[in-house]
């Protein structure tokens, strides 16, 4: 993407770069020993010093040339789909949005136009076919098969979302506070928590984040309706319901066959937590019998970390970083020139490994 410098400061850019680093117009101020007023007026275009734009790039880990650029794309927040937790803040979710949208508008789309990923293919749904929980049971079946999947475990999430077209991404500030985050602008892009150390957990997000993708596509999301929709999307999809109800195992007397649980939790790379929520909308346990499994795995710190999670392999997105690593040097310099991003940003933020610059640095 070749970028038209603007002739002046842009204080879009740096209004962008700010809330992407997390920081407030009075932390802005306090860097540039100015006030938070003076701070605010440079975010509505007055033009800083040249001292202050060194600052400012150095404060924010971008290059000077990435204040005179024009913002290409701003993501607004009805375009993306964040799990609705109490603990999240309107804060957290400007800092992610920010910071996706430095990624995407300002080096994932010109490493796009270099390196051809793979074309988006994702169904899309009627409201028809997610009013229901046994409809949405369907959608999930016909994502299946639309998917070449079959019935069975899927192996790796990521690896099947990027083949898919989804460019999915780290974030070192998606921590426990946001679970999941997805926005469809040009092409799906989902965020992976690489705070969470549950894989089924993280593979449940996954789900939910395509279930958004393919039922909530220009709607707002983030409600009870939504977010139910997409955990019921989530569930069907990773254990369909005539493989779920075929394995899973009896209930012996009063309890859990916990090892058999286990057992199938690692097949299907699910939660204990998510099989006790599938099996109870199934009917195959009682409501009261899923909460005495829900207690027991609190009782003994199964809440974040379950038995067997170390049985399970972890999965990382590579279609992004292996782009890059295709990228000639001279091209790859080029890129982070024009994209005004800094190396130390994208190894920091974004868990991106650039091969180290042969050329002179820019």
């Amino acid at each position: 993407m070749n970028y038209i410098a603007v002739s002046h400061f842009n204080g879009e850019q740096l209004k962008l770069a700010r809330m992407a680093a997390g920081l407030s117009l009075a932390e802005i101020g306090l860097a540039l020993d100015v006030t938070r007023q003076y701070a605010s007026r440079l975010e509505n275009n007055s033009n800083p010093s040249e001292s202050q734009v060194e600052l400012l790039s150095e404060l924010l880990s971008v290059k000077s040339t990435f204040f005179y650029k024009p913002r290409v794309k701003t993501i607004e927040a009805e375009q993306c789909h964040f799990r609705s937790l109490r603990s999240s803040t309107q804060t957290l979710k400007k800092t992610i949005m920010a910071q996706v949208e430095m990624l995407d508008s300002h080096f994932v789309s010109a490493i796009e136009e270099e390196i051809g990923f793979p074309e988006v293919n994702i169904i899309t749904a009627e409201d028809e076919e997610f009013n229901s929980v046994k409809n949405i049971e369907l959608l999930a079946e016909r994502a299946r098969k639309a998917m070449g999947l079959g019935f069975g475990p899927i192996s790796n999430m990521i690896k099947l979302l990027e083949s898919l077209g989804c460019l999915v991404v780290n974030l070192a500030d998606a921590d426990e506070r946001i679970d999941a985050f997805s926005i469809y602008t040009s092409r799906p892009l989902i965020v992976r928590n690489t705070a969470k150390q549950s894989l089924g957990r993280l593979r449940f997000d996954f789900a939910h984040e395509l279930g958004h993708l393919i039922m909530h596509q220009g709607m707002e999301t983030g409600c009870r309706t939504t977010e139910q929709q997409a955990n019921n999307f989530a569930s069907a999809f990773l254990i369909p319901r005539s493989s779920f109800i075929a394995e899973f195992p009896k209930v012996r007397g009063t309890y859990f066959n916990w090892e058999a649980m286990i057992d199938m939790k690692v097949r299907w790379g699910v939660s204990l937590k998510s099989i006790l929520y599938r099996a109870k909308a199934l009917g195959l346990v009682t409501n009261e019998k899923a909460k005495s499994g829900y207690i027991y795995l609190a009782r003994n710190g199964f809440t974040k970390i379950e038995r067997g999670d170390e049985l399970m392999a972890d999965e990382f997105p590579k279609m992004l970083q292996r782009a890059i690593e295709l990228l000639d040097n001279h091209t790859l310099e080029k890129l982070l020139k024009d994209s005004g991003l800094s190396r130390p940003i994208l190894k920091s933020r974004y868990n991106l490994v650039l091969p180290q610059a042969r050329l002179r640095s820019v």
